[in-house]
């Protein structure tokens, strides 16, 4: 499952990413587009968590909180049509409505192209116990 976030900021964002890569030869997105990747992901991961949980322990989980993307940084298979941003972090797990919360790690990739900057796509990667 994909998600995908469209935003004229992520046009702006985007589109000056792309520039400023092609001209000075940059690797680290600048903050903006770092916002934008660490959103899409985080948007993503509650359901996949919810899912991830429910596969490993058969049980669904009465919620999923405090999901916050920690690092981004952009991926080796990045190319000039499309850009590709490693996303990790954390989130919990609350088994029921008084429960204990359990701690997870996750990592997911952000994609968005030249073609079409203004669409950012989340694609879950792992989630682990953390």
């Amino acid at each position: 499952m994909v998600t995908r976030i469209r935003t004229a900021a992520g046009v702006a964002l985007a589109l000056g990413v792309l520039a400023s890569v092609g001209l000075a030869g940059c690797t680290q997105p600048d903050d903006a587009v770092q916002g934008v990747a660490r959103a899409a992901c985080e948007q993503r991961m509650g359901p996949a968590i919810v899912a991830w949980w429910r596969d490993q322990y058969d049980e669904t989980p009465w919620k999923v909180v405090d999901t916050r993307g920690s690092g981004v940084q952009e991926a080796s298979d990045s190319s000039s049509a499309a850009t590709v941003l490693d996303v990790s972090g954390t989130s919990s797990v609350q088994r029921d409505e008084v429960g204990q919360r359990t701690a997870v790690r996750w990592s997911c990739a952000a994609r968005y192209s030249s073609a079409d900057p203004q669409t950012v796509t989340a694609t879950v990667e792992e989630i682990t116990l953390r």
